[in-house]
Order: C-alpha cells, then structure tokens, then sequence
C-alpha cells in the first residue's frame, strides 16, 4: 500500500513539474512574438524616421525580455543542446543592451546610429534562433 502511495506521489510531482515547464515555454513564446512584433515596429519606425515609434518599440522589446532571462531553456532542449540556456541568457544581454543604446539614439534623433543598433539587436536575435532551433 505504501508503495502505491509513493509512485502516486511520484507521478502528480512529475506532472505539476512538467506542468510548470509547459506554462514557462507557452509564457516564452508568446513573449517571443511580443518581441517579434516590437522588431517589426521598430522597423516600420525607422523607415518613417519615427523616432517615437522607435522608442516604443524598444520598450516592447525590452518588456519581453524577462522571458528569456528566467525562463530555464535546459528543462525542455536536449541534452546536447543544453548549453543553449547560457548562451540565450547572453544574448538576452546584448540585445538589452543594443536596445538602451538604439533608444537614447532615437532620442537624439540619430537615425543612422539607431539603424546600427537595430541591425544589432536582429543578429542577436537571429545568431540565438539559429543556434536553438537547430535542434
């Protein structure tokens, strides 16, 4: 009887732990296409040279974010892919980074610097996509 009670026990921890993972991946992938709407606004924008447009999107960019630095990618990549996790938390980094940048170069009206700093955070974007969905 004890040990009915304990793979019992067992498989519901199992499943509110595996539960928890598909909650995480379903957050970060609408996340992701927050982010993804927030580039293509950013692009629209500098098409315009909409400056505030640019500094809207960054922040929409930048409001998903959190997604990737909290969100632990070892629970659902293979194993030969874990390492994936670190380097995702990376480029979370830069492309933090790259959007400050591209948003004080909205505010100042720089476009060109500010279509760097765009072109930035889309190889960071893509050097990450490349490198995860290959698995």
């Amino acid at each position: 009887m004890k040990i009915i009670k304990l793979t019992t026990l067992a498989v519901v921890l199992a499943s509110a732990l595996s539960a928890g993972n598909v909650a995480k991946q379903s957050q970060l992938s609408s996340d992701m296409r927050d982010m993804l709407s927030a580039i293509q606004e950013i692009q629209k924008s500098g098409f315009y040279q909409d400056y505030d447009g640019m500094s809207s999107g960054v922040e929409k960019l930048k409001a998903g974010l959190k997604s990737l630095t909290t969100t632990d990618a070892k629970s659902y990549l293979p194993d030969d892919q874990a390492y994936a996790d670190k380097f995702a938390k990376k480029r979370a980094t830069m492309i933090e980074m790259y959007a400050n940048d591209l948003s004080a170069a909205a505010k100042a009206k720089d476009m060109d610097e500010a279509l760097e700093d765009y072109t930035q955070l889309l190889k960071q974007c893509t050097s990450c996509h490349s490198r995860i969905r290959a698995w």
